[in-house]
């Protein structure tokens, strides 16, 4: 999502520049907590399909071979 700055004013106040850049801190701190929330969450889904991957090269290391047929 891009912040755009609106237009308001020709020569805004510096209560409205204030008021402006409040909003878009608080955009900006809402954004970053949810943007690491899913960064926590896709860390954790990695965690969790890479061991499923080490448990299937661990079963295939295992796993009995196919005799070739000579095809």
């Amino acid at each position: 999502m891009v912040i755009r700055r609106r237009r308001r004013a020709e020569n805004p106040t510096l209560e409205d520049m204030v008021s402006q850049t409040s909003e878009m801190v608080g955009q900006l701190l809402r954004e970053n907590r949810t943007l690491k929330a899913e960064n926590l969450r896709l860390t954790r889904e990695l965690e969790r399909v890479s061991h499923g991957w080490e448990e299937v090269r661990r079963l295939a290391r295992s796993a009995p071979r196919r005799r070739s047929s000579g095809r």
